[in-house]
């Protein structure tokens, strides 16, 4: 008798340091024998739900790559381009972004000076260039008009920049410089371009 309860003592030691390993043994999980308690499915298997929840998920960089035009064009066959009269009804940017598995939200960001505009909008997976944003100089020129401005302010350098939004904050993605020009001028040097043709 006496060799069989060290015989069983020496077992339930085995067995309680095995389970060691993984969790401290608790009263709990004693039976009144002093045997292991065998642990029921569901425990086991919150256990491991618990594990799995606390583990980050594993989430696919995408790597994207935006190209794009500046057009005067907001469809059809589309000139970029790097001139622009101040009398054109809007400009046109046009992008195609690869290695975009879902749309995105961008801001894109008009500069000129001191001058800045900002509009919302979202960048979309497709196999071809599309048309993502317009500055309409229509309006921009009508309302320097209607403050007895000079429309000519709007003329000169420009860029137009896309900031990608997630959850690191704002990122570059794109952006083009492009010079808005007097509508004499624009028309001058069209004339010459068709004169060397």
């Amino acid at each position: 008798m006496r060799t069989t309860l060290i015989v069983a003592a020496a077992s339930a030691a085995l067995v309680l340091t095995a389970a060691c390993a993984d969790a401290p043994i608790t009263a709990a999980d004693l039976q009144a024998d002093g045997q292991l308690r065998a642990e029921p499915a569901s425990s086991q298997q919150s256990v491991l739900a618990a594990t799995e929840t606390n583990r980050p998920k594993a989430r696919k960089a995408e790597q994207l790559r935006v190209t794009g035009l500046v057009a005067p064009q907001a469809e059809g066959a589309l000139e970029d381009a790097t001139r622009f009269s101040l009398a054109s009804e809007a400009i046109y940017l046009h992008l195609r972004a690869d290695g975009l598995s879902k749309a995105r939200p961008v801001t894109f960001v008009w500069l000129h000076g001191d001058q800045r505009r900002e509009t919302m909008g979202f960048i979309q997976p497709r196999e071809t260039i599309s048309l993502a944003a317009s500055l309409p100089l229509a309006s921009f020129v009508e309302t320097v008009e209607a403050a007895d401005a000079d429309p000519l302010s709007l003329a000169g350098p420009w860029k137009v920049e896309v900031y990608s939004t997630d959850a690191n904050g704002r990122s570059l993605v794109f952006e083009r410089d492009f010079e808005i020009i007097d509508p004499e001028l624009a028309e001058a040097e069209l004339a010459q371009v068709e004169l060397a043709k």
